[in-house]
């Protein structure tokens, strides 16, 4: 039995390149788009804070709809055009993945850090378009922070 093994790993050290493990495929595989994409985990944060906010604010909210581009394009207004833009009249909010996602200056820079960013956009995003103030929005909900 051990002998099988020693072999088995030998024989998978010799098709290794350069002491590296052989190459493998995604689980999704090759044909499908990869889950763990920036733009995949971009769109399933801001989706889930958007949801959040329609499911806590369903009369303000209701109609307005919410989009992602890769880059901003100039088009509608905002206090932060790098990041989103407001358009009150069309009555959506398009959000930017790219200038979102490559932020600097979070005291940490991981990934949980980088999810609240792209919630605080949305919440942002958000407080504009309706014209009010972050702590209007959610009363209560930060408090036991």
């Amino acid at each position: 039995m051990f002998g099988r093994e020693r072999r088995s790993r030998r024989a998978v050290r010799v098709h290794r390149r350069h002491g590296r493990r052989p190459v493998r495929s995604s689980l999704a595989g090759p044909t499908l788009p990869d889950p763990s994409s920036r733009f995949a985990r971009f769109e399933v944060d801001a989706r889930a804070a958007v949801e959040l906010l329609q499911s806590y604010l369903p009369d303000e909210l209701r109609g307005v709809r919410f989009g992602f581009q890769t880059a901003p394009t100039g088009e509608g207004a905002s206090r932060f055009p790098l990041w989103y833009s407001v358009d009150r009249e069309a009555r959506t909010i398009m959000l930017y993945r790219m200038p979102i996602q490559r932020v600097r200056g979070l005291h940490v820079d991981d990934d949980e850090h980088r999810r609240y960013f792209v919630e605080h956009c949305v919440y942002q995003a958000v407080c504009e378009y309706l014209g009010r103030e972050p702590w209007e929005l959610l009363p209560g909900r930060f408090d036991h922070y």
